[in-house]
């Protein structure tokens, strides 16, 4: 069973594509890479927008009391936001990688090369998600500043009033 929130089932998408791209590409020899070059590109994937995704802030205010009420966006894939499958698509690809270095020739190298590339990941998303977590201003706070959410909250009151003066008894069956 695959549980997700949001948008959160996109990076086992993409990782299902791009391995299902990849298998019949590459050459029988080169089985392990065709799958560790989809991880990667899966971890990108959910680095990149799960940052994006999982920044955004709605911002609705109570009518009755006036106060913000603040809606924070959840992206995920088994409980784990996106931003953080950037993490651990590439330690399972170092894994794999790992566990072929006794490959010989031009395979090894691949693999070698490789293992760099994923190193070089997991060092900048690491080092990325550290700096954004420990910011000094919280996303959150950057978001209340910003005037998106507040101009989508006029056009969804607009909505909801529009709905409220209709007779909800003309959906019912006569």
């Amino acid at each position: 069973m695959i549980v997700w929130s949001g948008r959160g089932f996109l990076s086992l998408l993409i990782l299902f594509i791009a391995i299902f791209l990849f298998i019949p590409i590459l050459p029988e020899t080169y089985i392990t890479q065709s799958f560790v070059i989809p991880l990667y590109i899966a971890a990108v994937f959910s680095f990149i927008f799960g940052l994006k995704w999982n920044k955004t802030l709605r911002i609705f205010i109570d009518k009755e009391t006036g106060k913000e009420i603040n809606f924070k966006n959840n992206h995920g894939l088994f409980w784990i936001n996106m931003e953080y499958w950037g993490i651990i698509f590439p330690l399972f690809a170092l894994v794999i990688l790992m566990q072929s270095l006794d490959k010989q020739g031009a395979e090894l190298y691949l693999n070698i090369f490789l293992i760099l590339i994923g190193i070089g990941c997991l060092l900048y998303f690491g080092i990325t998600l550290f700096k954004i977590k420990n910011s000094t201003i919280s996303n959150s706070e950057f978001q209340k500043t910003d005037v998106a959410p507040q101009l989508s909250f006029v056009k969804e009151e607009m909505i909801i009033n529009k709905f409220n003066n209709e007779d909800p008894n003309q959906y019912l069956p006569k």
